[in-house]
């Protein structure tokens, strides 16, 4: 059963949940309650860093908030999706994980990335694990040890004690194709119940999603993939597949009006990682045994620019008591970015908020050359950044935490839930 949450000190119940453990067996994973904040709260996030370049002219009426691609798999036309081949072909290679831990246990879900026996999760479905078991979806149970973390991106990577040699494994949709209204399914193990398929579709895309857990006392913000395929407690860690059998996304969190944890469950919202992050994170961690994040060296918060007759949300690069907005040497100083400076697109897609332009930085490779489309004394440009600093360089934060120095998220109303009405958005499964 899903247990009520418990409200920290000073913290509406809708951000916070806590661990609650019935006949010493917590049923729900829940870490921590999300503030899922689809982040319009004004925030500050000491963030980035680039190389030196000449701004070039541009328009904010060219930014646009549409980022649909041309989806990442179809039925023939006049077909509908044979869900029922696509699950026989892919729910061998979803499992479930109990973990044990110091006051109980623990459900969540995962997807077999090899066959080594590496398995793919969220970080907080593992976190604070003395032991962790893994069922198959033929009944087998195995042992598993933990391979590494990320917490800023709330994955992690463990491994099967002398897996079998005949492991079913996943493969990975370019999330960059999404679109919305693509057919999608969710397996996992919600509440328990392993095996559980669920379908809908990509309602969303670049949906910025901040979450807390209480553990690490850490923010995660990820540009998450929407979908309103049901999602609830235990789905956490567990894949979302397309039409062609191919993962689009890990689910990590779901929006609620509830509360408390006891109250909240699927409404139609839920947010799972894009693909091609959690490849690139779980390959990292498999070959170095942690992910490495980028830093722009900027302190933000959410505000709202006009220029070219067009208004929109933005990010704007601004100092305040010990910042000086703009860290020296980091690759926005290098890029020639200044404070009073409004970012409003990240490689041609929108950043509406801090959040949102959060999520790509931390999405990003080192080295990696972006664009940012930047306000400047009511004129748009186009300035290119070298992401080429690690956020242990800057400011001397940490990439293995989220509410680092280089990375960390303070929403002004102190919850980063921007959401007025009673219980405001959480997340039972980025927090379970």
């Amino acid at each position: 059963m899903f247990l009520p949450g418990e409200q920290g000190p000073g913290r509406p119940a809708a951000a916070r949940a806590r661990r609650r453990t019935v006949n010493g067996v917590i049923v729900a994973v829940v870490a921590a309650l999300v503030s899922a904040a689809l982040c319009l709260g004004v925030g500050y996030a000491a963030i980035t860093r680039g190389w030196v370049t000449v701004p070039t002219s541009s328009s904010l009426a060219n930014v646009s908030s549409n980022t649909s691609g041309s989806g990442t798999a179809t039925a023939k036309s006049g077909e509908s999706v044979d869900w029922t081949a696509v699950s026989k072909e892919v729910s061998s290679a979803v499992v479930s994980i109990q973990t044990t831990l110091s006051d109980g246990t623990a459900k969540g879900s995962g997807a077999i990335i090899n066959s080594k026996g590496y398995i793919v999760t969220n970080n907080h479905v593992i976190s604070d694990a003395t032991a962790i078991q893994v069922t198959l979806t033929n009944g087998q149970i195995y042992s598993a040890k933990v391979v590494g973390t990320d917490s800023t991106t709330d994955l992690a990577v463990i491994k099967l004690v002398n897996p079998p040699s005949d492991l079913t494994t996943v493969t990975f949709a370019d999330s960059d194709n999404l679109a919305v209204g693509e057919a999608v399914m969710a397996i996992g193990n919600p509440l328990g119940y392993d095996d559980t398929a669920t379908t809908g579709i990509v309602s969303a895309l670049n949906r910025p999603v901040s979450v807390t857990d209480d553990d690490s006392d850490s923010e995660i913000v990820t540009n998450a993939v929407q979908i309103d395929a049901a999602i609830n407690p235990g789905n956490s860690g567990g894949p979302t597949f397309n039409a062609a059998g191919q993962v689009i996304g890990i689910n990590s969190s779901i929006a609620s009006t509830a509360s408390s944890s006891s109250e909240a469950g699927s409404i139609g919202i839920g947010f799972a990682i894009p693909s091609n992050l959690v490849k690139k994170i779980a390959n990292e961690i498999i070959s170095d045994g942690s992910a490495t994040h980028v830093a722009l060296g900027i302190t933000i918060t959410s505000t709202t620019v006009t220029a070219d007759g067009v208004t929109r949300g933005g990010a704007k690069i601004t100092s305040s008591s010990g910042s000086a907005g703009v860290v020296s040497g980091s690759p926005a100083d290098k890029a020639g970015l200044k404070v009073g400076d409004t970012i409003v697109a990240f490689n041609g897609n929108a950043v509406s908020n801090s959040y949102s332009l959060l999520g790509y930085v931390r999405a990003a490779s080192l080295n990696d050359k972006v664009t940012l489309t930047v306000v400047r004394d009511s004129k748009t440009i186009s300035v290119s950044v070298t992401l080429n600093k690690k956020e242990s360089d800057v400011n001397g934060s940490s990439s293995s935490s989220s509410g680092s120095s280089g990375n960390s998220e303070n929403n002004d109303n102190g919850s980063g839930n921007s959401d007025n009405g009673d219980g405001g958005l959480t997340d039972p499964f980025g927090l379970w």
